[in-house]
């Protein structure tokens, strides 16, 4: 159960205050604006609708009166922002929201609030899992609604078949660092040193921490191209830049000082960071053996499938699939995609799973090793390679029928990885029918692809290692 105090759009309080940079009103449109704010005061803050327009006015997260989620950890860093996945076109996750509701996680749904073509949007926050249902905390107050009243989304919002697979149209996903922030740390300002040098971050979620560490209380996180003056002398920051495990002092535009990792820094706008080295060794080693061992660069080509993934935070990237000091390459931030050396096939069992270790190549073409269980899936598939296509005939001996082992497996026009090629994402489970001869013999082969049609007789073509008997 995800606990947080009912707020309403429609409150007298906000309703009639303009939404974002529009005309519209928090009343009238402010249902994902509102959902969002009982989503922080579940995770420790205390917003109100009003509050946090502002807030993201300011921050620029708002394209007219579009909100824009991914700038929420910009201004609350304990909030992290996963990832919005659509499925107006297939049924919704069930099993996934049902996992994040049973850890406590929020979750934001997109439903039809409406009886008319199409999907009306109207976003609301999943409280818990009731039988066959899910009970909301529903931003728009009804008639007749109030703390204490229990609104079901099914019972409220049944214009597509009155099933929750079926009335959702898209799930927000979101998370928190702790259960709730913790107490900032008291510091002192530093002045500002006369020889004034100017760093801009080289990445997006760049944090500025309290100290200098990974461990260090987060103040915030900032966008690519953020202007930041060293509290350093300039020649003592300069060296330390694109080094691992250095840090520099630093005072961002609105005047908040702290440490930023010196490897996602830039002395020039718009130019990546320094290519990274590692820390140089202290005068006594303590163990002159445990030296870290870098990550090969490799220019061998991709297994067909590999799988692209993105960090869900900040991520070790490892020498060896070893938690210790001296395996640990640099830290991955969560805007950087990595993508899989191994086979779909022996990658797929492992995502999400405590223990299990993937190897990957980085940004920067490295090899190495990430925690399984702290990356989800970049959007799909690269580097596949296409199988000749073959006349669709009856299978010999009645029909060959496999099911999608994976979320969201694509539905295709052609066996090519593309937006004009997409039909259809399809639910985990999902049968289909294989319509081509001697399909059986492709089936979990991570460079082919089968022929089939689905439950509504639609017809395209599935990659075979993302499915099974």
């Amino acid at each position: 159960m995800f606990k947080t105090q009912i707020l309403y759009q429609n409150d007298e309080k906000w309703k009639n205050t303009k939404l974002g940079n529009s005309s519209e009103t928090i009343g009238g449109w402010g249902c994902l604006l509102t959902s969002v704010t009982m989503m922080l005061n579940g995770i420790g803050y205390n917003e109100t609708p009003e509050s946090v327009n502002q807030k993201m006015k300011s921050a620029g997260g708002f394209q007219g009166a579009f909100f824009i989620p991914s700038v929420l950890p910009y201004v609350w860093p304990n909030c992290a922002y996963r990832d919005m996945q659509p499925c107006e076109s297939f049924p919704a996750p069930i099993s996934q929201i049902d996992a994040a509701i049973a850890a406590g996680k929020p979750v934001i749904l997109q439903v039809d609030w409406n009886k008319q073509a199409g999907i009306q949007t109207h976003f609301v926050l999943i409280k818990e899992k009731k039988g066959n249902d899910y009970v909301l905390y529903d931003p728009y107050k009804y008639g007749g609604d109030g703390p204490d009243k229990e609104v079901l989304l099914t019972t409220r919002y049944k214009y597509n078949g009155a099933k929750i697979d079926s009335e959702i149209s898209g799930v927000l996903w979101f998370d928190s660092y702790s259960a709730a922030p913790p107490e900032p740390p008291k510091v002192t300002k530093v002045p500002l040193p006369a020889d004034k040098y100017t760093l801009y971050a080289a990445e997006d979620d760049l944090a500025l921490r309290a100290d200098p560490s990974v461990g260090g209380f987060l103040w915030k996180r900032m966008i690519m191209g953020t202007e930041l003056i060293s509290l350093e002398p300039k020649a003592t920051a300069k060296a330390k830049l694109g080094v691992n495990g250095q840090w520099i002092n630093v005072q961002d535009p609105k005047g908040d000082q702290g440490y930023v990792a010196a490897w996602y820094v830039s002395d020039t706008k718009g130019q990546p960071a320094a290519p990274a080295t590692t820390k140089p060794a202290p005068a006594i080693a303590a163990n002159p053996a445990s030296k870290p061992v870098s990550a090969s660069t490799s220019n061998s080509s991709l297994p067909a499938g590999a799988l692209a993934f993105l960090p869900i935070e900040e991520l070790s990237f490892r020498s060896q699939p070893v938690i210790a000091p001296e395996t640990l390459i640099r830290r991955i931030p969560v805007t950087e995609q990595l993508v899989s050396v191994e086979p779909a096939n022996v990658v797929i069992p492992k995502v999400g799973v405590t223990g299990q270790w993937l190897k990957v190549r980085d940004a920067s073409n490295k090899e190495g090793y990430v925690a399984a269980w702290y990356v989800k899936y970049a959007g799909g598939s690269t580097a596949q390679q296409a199988a000749a296509t073959t006349t669709a005939t009856a299978v010999s001996g009645g029909p060959l029928k496999v099911k999608a082992a994976a979320e969201g497996v694509a539905l295709r026009k052609q066996p090519i990885i593309s937006d004009a090629t997409l039909i259809k994402r399809v639910a985990l489970g999902t049968e289909f029918t294989v319509t081509e001869p001697n399909g059986e013999a492709k089936i979990g082969k991570n460079d082919q692809w089968l022929k089939v049609k689905d439950s509504t007789s639609t017809e395209g073509v599935v990659a075979a290692w993302f499915v099974s008997r």
